[in-house]
This record gives C-alpha cells, structure tokens and sequence, in this order.
C-alpha cells in the first residue's frame, strides 16, 4: 500500500482571509494589456488630458485682501473697520456688503472644493464688479474727484477675475488608429475563366471610343505574350496584356501591351504593379521590347511610365480621333534586356 508523502504546512502558508486589494491586483493581473501594447506598437499617439493648474491658496489670499479693500471703499461711515461685521450690518450696509462679498466668497469657496464650476462663475462675477466699479471711477472724474477715482478698485477686481480664470480642459478623446491600407490585389496570369471579367474592363474604360482593340487573351494563347491580371477578394479589378507588334518577322521580340484598371481601384498603384509584374513576365518569356502609346493629356500614365524608366519615342500629332476630334498621341518603350 503506497501512501502519498506528506508535506508540512507551515503558518505563512495557511489559509487566510484575501483583502480586496489583493483579489483586485490578481484579477487586473490576468488581463494582458493587449490594447496599450498594440496601440505603443502601432506608432498612435495617445493624447494625454491636459488639466489646467487650479488656483491655489495664494490665489485665495490676493481674493480675500480684494474683498476686504472693496468693503473699505463702500463704508464711508466714519470708525467702521472692515472687519466690524457687527457695525457694519447695524448701519444699514449689509445688502451692500453682501453684494460686494459675493464674487469674492464664491470664490474662495471654489479654490477650497476646487470645483471649477464655481471658480469660473467667481471670476465671471469678479469681471462684472469690475466693469461697475469702472463706472463709478469715470462718475467720480466727471466730477473732478481723480483721488476718489483712483481709489476706486477696479483694477484690483480685474486682477482678480484674470487669477480665477481657469479654461474648460479639452475633452479627452480616444485615440484612432490609422487606417491599415488595404493589401495589394493579387497579380497573375489570366485564364480562359477571365475573358468576361477583362473584355467588362475594356467596356467600361472604352465606352465612347469607336476604336476597336485587339482581345487581350488571343496574345497570351501562343505562350509568349503574356496577360496578367490583378484579383482582389475574387474580382478581377485589373488587366494588362501584350500582343504582337507586327505580323512582320523582324518585329518579332517587340511587344504592345493595353492597360485596364477598374474606376474603385485607381489611385491605389494597381497600374504599376501590374506593369512591374509585366516587365518581369516580358522578360522571361524572351521579348525584347515593350511599347505603347498614351494620349498626350493622360499625365498620370506619362508620369508612371517615367517612374519605371520608359524612354519616350516622341509625339504623334492629331494622331487618334475620339469623340469626333483628333488627340495626339505619346509612343513610350522599354527594352527589357
């Protein structure tokens, strides 16, 4: 009879009661921080909230010794301190000192709940007493009194409403990730099945020229000029085929190849990939040229061929009559080897 081996238990290692902190920690420690990774991963900035420092106690202060100057200019009342609540309420001068308290008690109670609701409405009130006691400074100079103006504060009481300003935070908002580009279709050689899906390619550029191209898969059926199409999610979005130059023998390595590309996909270099794959297909199947020709106002296809070092022939002029006039016309080769 075998009998499992026994270990003692020491103290530590007996049961006790899990503190909430410590379940918290443990279940946060489970979680992997996949979305923090992937975002410093990615190269997304994550915008940090930007808080506006608060007015502090000596903010505070400079607001109580501005409350205790505007109560000396509103008690003319001879032997009546600031601080004499009693005589001042007995005189007749409490609704006034009410008043005059109020912005600055607002705000000193948002400094010490620092809420910055009432801090903002403190300075709002500060700037109103402000403008009021301008008013009574430029009453008391159209009557003459420039001390009585002086004296008057309202500088104090802008001062005060500019250190109780304090701007909305910006609200914090969630990054967003760039947009992954889609990937690049799928380049390769067109079969029989792709006839429907090329010759619609050709009707939807070609719809309104009267000339007549030759089938882009009768050139790829001897074997050596090839036709390449793009495939995205199962669609054929893009073609490219060559054909023989001239039924002349001493033109046999020189290719002519036509370009197709479906309107949603332009503009997301389709037409050089598939151009790069034609030069490297062109090239093993033993051609020694390509050329083409591209109407004189198409400057994108001029500028792609320059990007893959086409060399340009020269210029036809009024060389291809669409739509009832005549276009000139830019021939463009390439040797491949």
């Amino acid at each position: 009879m075998s009998q499992e081996p026994q270990h003692p238990q020491s103290e530590s290692a007996s049961p006790r009661k899990q503190s909430w902190q410590e379940a918290e920690a443990a279940m946060l420690s489970l979680v992997p921080p996949v979305a923090l990774e992937d975002e410093t991963a990615s190269g997304a900035t994550v915008p940090q909230a930007v808080s506006p420092s608060p007015p502090g106690w000596g903010t505070a202060v400079g607001i109580a010794l501005i409350a205790l100057y505007q109560l000396r200019r509103v008690m003319p009342l001879e032997n009546v301190t600031p601080w004499d609540f009693q005589a001042l309420f007995s005189k007749g001068f409490g609704t006034v000192a009410v008043l005059v308290l109020f912005p600055s008690l607002l705000s000193l109670w948002g400094i010490a709940r620092d809420e910055l609701k009432r801090q903002t409405q403190g300075s709002a009130l500060l700037l109103l007493q402000a403008v009021c006691w301008a008013l009574m400074a430029g009453v008391a100079l159209f009557k003459g009194e420039f001390v009585t103006a002086l004296l008057m504060p309202w500088h104090l009481t802008l001062v005060g409403a500019f250190m109780m300003y304090t701007p909305d935070p910006p609200p914090l908002e969630a990054p967003v990730p760039p947009r992954a580009k889609p990937p690049p279709p799928t380049v390769r050689p067109a079969t029989p099945e792709d006839r429907e899906a090329i010759e619609g390619l050709q009707d939807a550029a070609l719809a309104r020229r009267p000339t007549e191209f030759e089938k882009p898969l009768e050139g790829g059926q001897d074997g050596r000029h090839p036709v390449l199409v793009a495939e995205e999610d199962g669609r054929v979005v893009a073609c490219v085929s060559t054909h023989a130059y001239s039924s002349r023998e001493c033109y046999a390595g020189i290719a002519d190849f036509s370009l197709f590309v479906a309107r949603e996909v332009r503009g997301r270099g389709v037409d050089e990939l598939l151009l790069q794959a034609l030069l490297r297909e062109a090239e093993a199947q033993g051609l020694h040229k390509l050329t083409t020709s591209v109407f004189a106002d198409h400057t994108h296809n001029l500028k792609l061929f320059e990007r893959l070092r086409f060399t340009t022939v020269g210029t036809h002029e009024k060389h291809a009559r669409v739509d009832g006039a005549w276009h000139d016309v830019v021939v463009v080769e390439k040797f491949l080897r």
